[in-house]
């Protein structure tokens, strides 16, 4: 007699972390529009993996993949997470010098990010016009790249567990 496995929660785990990206996503956008904290463009390039890992998590949730599945889109998903970390880690040592925070404006990002026109394809979302100097916002004493750095760290650190489980 065949032994049923249990049901995979990584549905369930990429359908919460796609509604945590989500909300995450729609908190910038509160920031940006309500609050006019205009984001740089390091922002956006952390805003940008905030979106790749929503759209993968959307269809991890929808395909419901088994284990080898579930470790192809948690790979993804970490590896995203680490790139965002990256970025969000430049942010804030950009941030700790005010002559760099500056100097961001008219960068390499900013001449890259104008070339590719993505400001021009989601304008609410994608559009740019801050410079890198910190923020007046915080919340529990971090500033908006260090919970973007945190946000990256816990779903880097989910997705390994996902991972570790659908080895064993």
């Amino acid at each position: 007699m065949a032994t049923k496995s249990p049901p995979s929660v990584s549905p369930k785990a990429f359908t919460i972390i796609f509604l945590i990206c989500l909300g995450l996503l729609g908190y910038a956008l509160v920031l940006q529009h309500v609050d006019n904290l205009d984001p740089c463009p390091w922002c956006i390039v952390q805003r940008l993996h905030f979106i790749a890992i929503t759209l993968v998590m959307l269809v991890a949730a929808l395909h419901r993949p088994g284990n080898a599945g579930t470790i192809v889109y948690s790979v993804l998903g970490g590896l995203l997470s680490l790139a965002g970390a990256a970025a969000a880690s430049w942010h804030l040592h950009i941030q700790s010098d005010p002559r760099r925070a500056l100097e961001c404006m008219g960068g390499w990002l900013e001449h890259g990010l104008d070339a590719t026109k993505l400001g021009k394809m989601i304008p609410p979302l994608l559009q740019y016009d801050g410079s890198c100097v910190p923020k007046a916002w915080s919340f529990l004493g971090l500033s908006i790249p260090a919970w973007s750095l945190a946000w990256f760290v816990i779903l880097f650190i989910t997705f390994a567990v996902m991972i570790y489980r659908s080895r064993h």
